[in-house]
């Protein structure tokens, strides 16, 4: 049968095929048109799963831009934060009796471990029960290093008396520490009070599209940022 169809085919004047494959292409074309005008009148974008899809792949955007935004929120407020730490440094020095410029170096030079920390960005982790101790003596241990070579490199201040040993100083700086550490884990708990809201919004839109995927990443993201917000309570208390 096959190679009688093609014998015929072969056979047929070219007019002839020319004219089969017009009309072959003419059919098509006509179908085409039909479908366009369907989907159109009946008012769809795309095909089922492939829209569904495309839309939570446009929410998943959306939500993760919405949680960078609120993360770049958080670290301006603790830069704002750690920049205000410069003032209540420079009053504990002012006690001590040390001249301007010392305590213009010295408040600016100790700061530099937050700063450090801030651009680390591990709060979710270094605020934790089992790390904050091991955190807090680390950043204390820093700003000593950094205040001991700043004395190290200057035998007198302002050309009067030397700088004060670190432990003459250092319970007034070590609550300005503490002080530091409460206002940054309250911005982490807002900062994850904020995104918790953004994940249950767009959880839902998930659990109705049946996506169990990003369902299961948005449970997850709650359940973690719930508890930091639960542990961070407990340290600002």
């Amino acid at each position: 049968m096959t190679g009688q169809i093609n014998a015929d085919l072969a056979a047929m004047p070219l007019w002839n095929m020319i004219v089969l494959l017009c009309g072959v292409a003419l059919l098509l074309i006509i179908a085409g048109i039909v479908i366009v005008t369907v989907v159109r009148k009946l008012g769809i974008q795309s095909f089922g799963p492939f829209k569904r899809e495309h839309d939570n792949n446009t929410s998943m955007h959306d939500m993760d831009e919405k949680i960078k935004d609120f993360d770049d929120h958080c670290h301006r407020q603790m830069r704002y934060i750690t920049d205000r730490m410069k003032i209540h440094i420079s009053n504990i020095l002012d006690q001590l009796n040390i001249c301007i410029p010392a305590r213009v170096s010295i408040s600016s030079a100790i700061r530099f471990p937050l700063y450090e920390s801030i651009a680390n960005n591990h709060f979710t982790v270094e605020l934790m029960p089992d790390r904050f101790q091991v955190y807090r003596d680390r950043i204390i241990e820093n700003m000593k290093d950094e205040y001991d070579s700043i004395a190290g490199s200057n035998d007198t201040q302002c050309s009067r008396d030397k700088l004060p040993p670190w432990d003459q100083m250092s319970s007034q700086i070590i609550g300005c520490i503490d002080m530091w550490l409460k206002h940054v884990s309250r911005e982490v708990m807002d900062c994850c009070g904020r995104k918790i809201t953004v994940y249950k919004n767009y959880l839902r839109g998930f659990e109705k599209s049946d996506d169990e995927f990003r369902t299961t990443i948005c449970k997850d993201c709650i359940e973690k940022n719930e508890r930091y917000v639960r542990e961070l309570k407990r340290l600002i208390m």
